[in-house]
């Protein structure tokens, strides 16, 4: 994984909403929850794969490999109305549309871009805890081939019987926190067509 950057940016630890996940206790699965392990296995074996083959595929076939696990698995309509924060009643239905296309993509392709070379890593589910709400959390770790460990949590919610994911916290940081301070800060102090233009050129910059 040469030039894989998907933590690079990782700051001190965030907790948000109450979701503290700093460090991975070893914990007994909680009962029901095999379905979002399974999501969490799942998705783990489509990075993989990318992982592995991240330069014959490139960057467009990443993004076509990885597109409909992502979007299978992610709860996007739940993680763009908590990144608008209460800015989000302000939109109207076309906005919003527009919001879940852009954002959706911009999740895909970002991963599509960071996730480009494989160096012996592997996944480990390690362990669920309960988060309130019916949702869980499903620990895991990213195991590099030097034995050193990041942990990954995922939170998931349950809709229409489906396990999704709405939030991932690398080492403690919440990718949800960290895009709710973003985006509302834009959403506030420019509004919503500078916020759109700023996701597509990131889009844009990862193509």
């Amino acid at each position: 994984m040469s030039r894989m950057r998907m933590y690079t940016w990782i700051v001190p630890a965030i907790f948000f909403f109450g979701w503290q996940t700093a460090g991975i206790a070893e914990e007994p699965t909680v009962t029901g929850s095999q379905g979002a392990i399974s999501v969490i296995n799942t998705f783990h074996a489509a990075l993989l794969f990318t992982m592995q083959h991240a330069k014959s595929l490139g960057y467009r076939g990443r993004y076509a490999r990885l597109e409909p696990t992502i979007r299978q698995n992610y709860d996007f309509s739940k993680v763009v109305r908590v990144t608008a924060g209460k800015y989000w009643r302000d939109l109207n239905h076309d906005q919003k549309v527009r919001f879940l296309y852009v954002f959706s993509r911009l999740v895909i392709a970002t991963y599509a871009h960071r996730f480009d070379g494989y160096s012996g890593e592997s996944f480990q589910t390690v362990s669920t805890r309960a988060s309130g709400h019916g949702r869980v959390i499903v620990r895991t770790v990213l195991i590099k081939r030097n034995g050193s460990r990041v942990h990954l949590d995922y939170l998931l919610r349950q809709r229409k019987g489906q396990w999704l994911i709405v939030n991932v916290i690398a080492q403690g940081v919440s990718d949800l926190a960290l895009k709710r301070v973003e985006y509302t800060t834009v959403l506030r102090s420019q509004g919503f067509d500078a916020l759109m233009t700023r996701l597509e050129e990131k889009i844009t910059q990862y193509e």
